[in-house]
């Protein structure tokens, strides 16, 4: 099939939309392919409830019919940090325009948070001029005035929510009447040709401010006389009028490709022009004006209109509009009446959206690609006698149908929306290309997700259920990737790891299963790597990382590789097939174990580095400190590698010795030793390693097993870190002197000192000789590391060693937190799983790995899947702004404030967070006099918080300088004084604020006395 790839081609990669009766866009196609009838016929008392006159409803011309969105109501104004008080000023439109950018990026598996290149916003709004009165005869004092101008007035859409999401290319707000939404795509094809942007978003939505009345029908007049728009059919009398929002998110198709995007249709050509005056008058529509664009989205495209089988017309119903517009796609088709062209109009389902109708037939006829199926016009009966199907190949689609490609082309649709004025637009599309097929697998997955409330993140929980097993043969790789890659982290969060659909669906379908993880985002802000000592090490340990992971076998394999250079032992061998008896190899034996164990941490520390955890600082614990080493380039991996191999050979030429690991702390220790014992290592407060002579450790055994102090004898027959090393320190020493140290360029800490290793003792002989002979002061190293607070710390190494060790320290009040990355021997789990449970927990702690990384050029693609579910709210939508005009006393409506807060609750808002305190980082303080509870009173209307303390920044709880010129307005309203600005920003909290005001409010006093004092002695 001929489906060439063109520079010029655009992709449609996300899309996003709510229309009436359907939620979402998938409701929406399942009520186009089921030939549905979106709109909604009154009944007289819903009219009557709305004021409709007895009058009105029996005049036989009042048609009763609208469709309309369903709960627009509803908009989660604190995911976007605006105010409850904003909300509620702001166009609905623009409220809502808000959600479904963001649920189209989402779709297309983008956030505009870690999206690095510019995304421009190309929106349309219908005319609000009633919510425009609304908002300046309301008055909203908790809303400052210049920024209230902005949110009412619908030409700020694509401003305000590009400042609001930091989308940083192009923005414009475009208004060519009903074709508007399809002159924005077409902006932003240009835009992205023209490389303004790398991705772009168009849109257009219309949301009646208005309660519905019914509308009068008049003879000649575009609204329809039965409430149904009867496109293309002789009893067609015009439109209905509905509401509706659509988004769209388009790409360069080769970058599409290239960055394996979900592909829904790709754009082929856009044309825009305008009628002039070859026509009866302003508002009518042009023959000619309409061919000339159509014929020229032909030629752009570089195709023949014999090759495109379906055109989404505009399709108004009206009796001048349809036999005109069916003209000018004949001229444009060249009268060929042996082709055959579906024709369509999805304003028969729900009638006219005005801004958002060109989106929408766009929308439908992209989603009609994408499943390859031609949905239903509805109402066609009979042809309308005026136009002129004889002479050309246009024949209305009546019915479901599947979507078959002709004489080799792929599908091909065209899309036309005029407007009021002349403007026409039209758009040419065509099927996706070819995805590369992809295998199932049954490795791991993370899937994860995250909300601002937990009331959010459940309810999406409940989405991703229902998507599960409405797609059971969807690629559960590509949704694990575009969960991590296409969504934003926020304050819960919740993942799980499994490697089948049905395992994904068990666990998140068990109410109190132990395989999904939970948890608040507890930001950490650096990493500390802690490197293990050898004894950790045990057979198939990091098998499955082995065997799957090319980065990771790469640095074993050159470990292994050398190891066996020096030593004849083919330790992969032993690790990972058991070989033990063929090699005659024990890898519990000391001249084995350092080197295995060094090789396993370098090479998982450096696979964590290539996916993106980079170490601040690192730790290590014995050998181990020499894997930091290398990772701070101290030495080379290979020099590392020679010396450890050097130091385990020497340290088996040492006297037989004991090492014994006691629940005491170092000061207790001290009392039990003599010349035949030493201290190790200090481990932690309250545990120690002793090291000494055989005979000296048994009689220590026996003294601790009488006075019931807990000990355990380490599997190793040799004396680390004490006198019994003495007899090969210059022997060490000298192999060390041939070493070439480097500056080091991660810090890390000295097990001698407990402190940061300075260059010059890294880059000492001397150092590493006493390193072999001393005590290992980890409990000292953690204790300097944890002086830092708000740090995760990885154990990069085999078991849960020195996380335990971790979680013996004093840490009060540090946020400082543990995790290990490698199965223990006795938990019998896959260890990609279990490192992937491991990157989930990092991601709770806000460190999140490198994606592309981690798939390397395995990149699944991305796929669509739920959006984020938003809280719901109630805010005002239809509002009536003459209400609110006081024309005397007796007059006064009751909605005179509709900004009071009680006015609009959020009964239906979804489960609030629990704990503020816990991402402000601030404790709750209590007010203690009657300007701190004026204030927090204040402050939580404003912000519509509970609990707000004395102690929290208005900056902090999401104010800005515009917010702070309101809010300073009011406290001067309410105290009676004159605060300056500058002097609000100083004093932003509400206890410094409160004492600014106390004193201004003392100094007016005493100033009033004094006036009354000079009047008094005047007299």
């Amino acid at each position: 099939m001929e489906n060439k790839i063109r520079k010029k081609d655009i992709a449609i990669v996300g899309v996003s939309g709510r229309y009436p009766k359907s939620d979402t866009l998938n409701e929406f196609w399942k009520h186009l392919m089921n030939g549905e009838e979106l709109t909604h016929f009154y009944s007289d008392d819903e009219l009557r409830a709305v004021g409709v006159s007895e009058k009105d409803l029996a005049n036989p011309n009042l048609v009763k019919a609208q469709s309309f969105i369903e709960d627009p109501n509803s908009f989660d104004y604190s995911f976007f940090g605006y105010t409850k008080q904003e909300a509620m000023s702001m166009d609905p439109q623009i409220r809502m325009m808000h959600e479904q950018v963001w649920l189209a990026l989402e779709d297309a598996g983008y956030t505009p948070k870690t999206y690095k290149d510019k995304i421009g916003l190309y929106l349309s709004a219908a005319d609000n001029i009633n919510w425009r009165a609304y908002t300046l005869i309301a008055n909203n004092d908790h809303v400052n005035s210049f920024f209230l101008n902005q949110i009412s007035n619908k030409n700020f859409i694509s401003t305000l929510i590009s400042y609001n999401l930091n989308l940083r290319g192009p923005s414009y707000y475009i208004d060519t009447a009903c074709s508007s939404s399809l002159v924005g795509i077409h902006q932003a094809c240009r835009s992205l040709l023209m490389r303004e942007c790398s991705m772009a978003i168009a849109g257009g939505v219309r949301v009646y401010s208005k309660a519905y009345k019914g509308h009068l029908y008049q003879e000649g007049m575009t609204n329809s006389k039965d409430g149904h728009c009867k496109a293309f059919d002789k009893d067609s009398s015009g439109i209905v009028s509905g509401e509706g929002i659509g988004v769209v998110v388009l790409k360069r198709l080769e970058d599409a490709i290239k960055d394996k995007d979900q592909i829904y249709a790709v754009i082929r050509s856009s044309v825009v022009n305008n009628d002039g005056n070859r026509k009866v008058g302003y508002t009518a529509p042009s023959i000619n004006g309409q061919y000339e664009c159509i014929k020229q989205a032909h030629q752009i495209a570089d195709v023949t209109p014999e090759s495109i089988t379906y055109v989404e017309a505009h399709g108004t119903g009206t009796k001048l509009g349809d036999p005109i517009e069916v003209e000018a796609l004949n001229k444009s088709f060249g009268y060929n009446t042996s082709h055959q062209c579906a024709l369509g109009s999805v304003k028969t389902n729900m009638g006219h959206l005005d801004a958002a109708a060109g989106i929408t037939g766009f929308i439908k006829t992209t989603l009609a690609l994408k499943n390859k199926m031609l949905p239903p016009s509805l109402h066609f009966k009979n042809p309308n006698p005026e136009i002129n199907f004889k002479s050309g190949p246009f024949k209305v689609q009546t019915e479901l149908s599947t979507w078959r490609p002709v004489n080799n082309y792929p599908l091909r649709a065209g899309v036309s929306s005029f407007g009021i004025g002349g403007n026409n637009a039209h758009v040419i599309l065509q099927e996706a290309p070819l995805k590369e097929a992809v295998h199932k697998d049954t490795s791991y997955k993370l899937l994860r997700f995250s909300a601002q409330s937990m009331g959010s993140l459940n309810a999406y929980q409940d989405k991703l259920v229902a998507f599960l097993e409405e797609n059971e043969n969807d690629n559960l790789r590509d949704m694990a990737y575009s969960l991590q890659v296409g969504r934003s982290q926020f304050k819960y969060n919740r993942f799980l790891v499994c490697n089948s659909q049905e395992k994904a669906l068990e666990v998140l379908k068990d109410p109190i299963s132990e395989a999904i993880y939970s948890g608040k985002l507890d930001q950490k802000r650096k990493v500390v790597f802690m490197c293990t000592g050898s004894g950790a090490q045990y057979l198939d340990m990091g098998k499955d990382l082995y065997e799957n992971e090319p980065y990771f076998k790469q640095h074993m394999d050159e470990g292994f590789a050398i190891i066996k250079e020096l030593t004849g032992a083919d330790i992969a061998k032993v690790m990972y097939k058991k070989e033990v008896l063929i090699e005659n190899v024990d890898i519990d034996k000391n001249e084995f174990t350092q080197p295995i164990v060094f090789v396993f941490e370098y090479a998982l520390a450096r696979l964590m580095m290539k996916w993106g955890v980079q170490p601040d600082k690192l730790i290590g614990h014995s050998t181990g400190e020499y894997v930091a080493a290398c990772l701070s380039e101290v030495f080379s991996f290979e020099t590392g590698l020679r010396l450890v191999i050097k130091r385990a050979s020497l340290m088996n030429k040492t006297p037989k010795g004991s090492m014994l690991s006691v629940s005491l702390s170092e000061e207790k220790v001290k009392t039990y030793l003599n010349e035949n014992l030493s201290i190790a290592v200090v481990n932690s407060p309250e545990s120690c390693v002793l090291s000494g002579t055989e005979k000296a450790i048994d009689a220590l055994v026996e003294l601790f097993e009488t006075e019931d102090i807990s000990c355990s004898k380490l599997r190793i027959s040799l004396g680390g870190h004490s006198f019994l090393m003495d007899s090969v320190l210059e022997e060490f020493k000298q192999e060390l002197e041939k070493v070439t140290f480097s500056e080091l360029q991660i810090p890390f800490v000295s097990n001698l000192t407990g402190e940061l290793i300075t260059s010059e003792e890294a880059m000492s002989s001397q150092y590493w000789t006493d390193h072999l002979r001393n005590t290992i002061r980890f409990s000292d190293g953690l204790t300097t590391l944890l002086k830092e607070s708000n740090t995760l710390f990885v154990e990069v190494g085999p078991g849960n060693t020195l996380t335990t060790l971790f979680q013996q320290q004093e840490m009060s009040g540090t946020n400082n937190s543990a995790v290990n990355l490698i199965r223990h021997p006795k938990e019998e789990v896959n260890d990609q799983e279990y490192i992937l449970k491991k990157i989930g927990e990092l991601w709770m702690n806000g460190i999140d790995i490198n994606w592309e990384a981690y798939y390397g050029n395995e990149k699944p693609y991305r796929t669509s899947l739920p959006g984020y579910v938003f809280n719901k709210t109630k805010l005002p939508v239809k509002v009536n702004p003459f209400e609110l005009i006081n024309f005397s006393e007796e007059e006064a409506p009751s909605t005179v404030n509709p900004f009071v807060i009680d006015t609009f609750d959020d009964d239906e808002a979804f489960e609030e967070d629990i704990d503020e305190k816990e991402t402000l980082f601030i404790n709750y303080v209590a007010p203690s006099n009657t300007t701190e509870e004026k204030l927090v009173e204040m402050w939580e209307t404003f912000f519509s918080k509970d609990k707000i303390g004395v102690l929290d920044s208005f900056f902090a709880l999401g104010g800005n300088s515009l917010k702070g010129v309101t809010m300073l307005k009011l406290i001067q309203k309410t105290f009676e004084i004159d605060i300056k600005i500058k002097d609000f920003y100083k004093k932003s909290t509400i206890k410094d604020l409160a004492a600014e005001i106390d004193l201004a409010v003392k100094l007016i006093t005493i100033q009033e006395e004094e006036n009354t004092y000079k009047t008094v002695i005047t007299i």
